[in-house]
Order: C-alpha cells, then structure tokens, then sequence
C-alpha cells in the first residue's frame, strides 16, 4: 500500500496548493492541486480492508515522507461518515450539536463536528473518530474538516438554481447510494443509504419521489456513478419516470493530464467548488 507522492522539487511554491485528504470506510486517497494551474491534479490512495487499517497505512506514510510537511496554502479533510444530519442554520446552536445528531443516531459514538455547507443556509453534523481527527489536527496546519456531502450539495445547489422544476440527484456507489433533492436552489433532502444493487436503488429513488410529491412529467433525476448495473437502472426508471440524465463527473481545468476513473464525484465536486 505504497503512494508515490509528486517531485518535491517541481514544488516551488506550495502555499499555493490545496492538499485533499479523504477518508472512506475502506479507502483513503490524497489529492493536490493548484486551482489555475493545468495539469497539476495528483491523486494517489490507499486501499485496505476496513477504516482501521488505512489510516494506519496513512500514519506510516506520514511519518515516512517529509512532503507531507510541506506549508500547503490549505489542507481539507474530507471524512465519509454515515452518521450525519442537515439543521438549518436559523434554528442550529453549537452547544446543542451533540443533541441534534444523537437525536438521529443514539447509539451510535465518536466525536461531533460541524460544518456550514456554502449558500444554503444548513448545517452538516457528522460523527468522525477522535483518534482521526485528533491526529490530523496535530499533524497539518489549521486544516478544516468536511463531510463528503459538502461539496456535493454546493454543485448541485449550482447546477439546480436557473431551474424551475424540482432535480434529485443520485450517486451511484459499489456500497452506497447518495440522493440529494432540490427545488431551485433550494436544498430539501440529503441522504446515505447502503445499496449493492437494482433493486435497493430503485426502492430508494421512487420511494423519495414519491414522497416529495415530485412530477413524473416535469421534474428531472440526474444520475451519476459507474457501477454496473447503472444503464439498466436508467432503464427501469424509464417505465416511471420522463426525465433522466446522466451527470458528467464535474470537470476541471487542472484535471486536463490526470485519469478520473477512480476519483470520486465528492472529491471531484469539492476541487470544482473550492
């Protein structure tokens, strides 16, 4: 589980770099590049068989390699938890950020971070290991903390605001499914559910339809994600459903020299938004 970091001496000026840490229940990937420049998209990951072992992967690489000292112009850590919830911003107090999370979650443990999600007015809490977020927190400078669906819910909030129907965007996963829900720019539903296959995304999808009372005529469901059975699902919804999309993977200038097959949408979102 070796990553190959870029020539330390090609960096001339890392303060003008955004350095991307992301961590996934069985994946961790380092991401780099600066905003304007072309081509300067590195992405490497590490891959184990749960969290634990990852982010020990990622210890050992930290303590082994002098780059990742190197003063980036900003350090993000994005964290995939599943344990998570939106409050709007009007009603949210720091002091009862645990309450609100634990509302959702009881029995679930780990340390409480919160997030203000860009131009929507809500707030993303979300659970992260404290021995992770302890770790990072003393071994970058000043990094910030987001929750993967930060960055997606800034794109589509974007994308969705000239429009006058109601947009549900899916991301496709091997394990999960993401749906985010808009009308207008305005957010209305974020969600995470474990799927492995058709049948569970097609639950999913017509089910939340269904209850936020959108239009089979009138309103779209944009899809993204490359798992296998994802044209047969476009298919299936077909039967229900008049307006479906296939969402490109946001797109760049500094991915130009760089293959996106392995990237994933929030990390691709987050380097377009930030």
């Amino acid at each position: 589980m070796n990553m190959i970091f870029p020539d330390e001496n090609s960096i001339s000026n890392p303060g003008l770099l955004t350095l991307i840490i992301y961590i996934g229940p069985e994946h961790f990937s380092l991401s780099l590049y600066e905003r304007r420049k072309k081509g300067s998209f590195y992405y490497g990951e590490l891959t184990g068989e749960n969290q634990s072992d990852v982010v020990s992967a990622f210890k050992k690489t930290f303590f082994n390699n002098n780059f990742l000292s190197l003063p980036f112009g900003k350090v993000l850590i994005m964290y995939c938890s599943h344990v998570f919830t939106y409050v709007p911003s009007s009603i949210y107090e720091e002091k009862f950020k645990e309450d609100f999370l634990n509302f959702h979650f009881p029995e679930n443990h780990g340390m409480v971070v919160n997030h203000i999600v860009p131009n929507t007015g809500i707030n993303v809490l979300y659970q992260i290991p404290e021995d992770i977020y302890n770790f990072m927190l003393r071994s970058f400078v000043k990094p910030e903390f987001i929750h993967y669906s930060e960055p997606l819910i800034s794109y589509f909030s974007e994308k969705a605001k000239n429009s006058n129907n109601n947009r549900m965007m899916v991301i496709l996963n091997n394990k999960r499914l993401d749906i985010f829900c808009f009308s207008r720019e305005n957010f209305l539903l974020g969600n995470s559910f474990q799927c492995s296959g058709i049948t569970e995304a097609l639950y999913y999808i017509l089910f939340i339809w269904k209850q936020l009372q959108f239009s089979q005529l009138n309103d779209f469901l944009f899809i993204a994600g490359n798992v296998f059975f994802k044209e047969e699902l476009i298919n299936r919804l077909a039967f229900y459903l008049s307006q479906i999309n296939l969402m490109d993977l946001p797109y760049a200038y500094h991915f130009e020299e760089v293959n996106i097959d392995r990237i994933p949408f929030e990390l691709a979102a987050l380097s377009v938004c930030v």
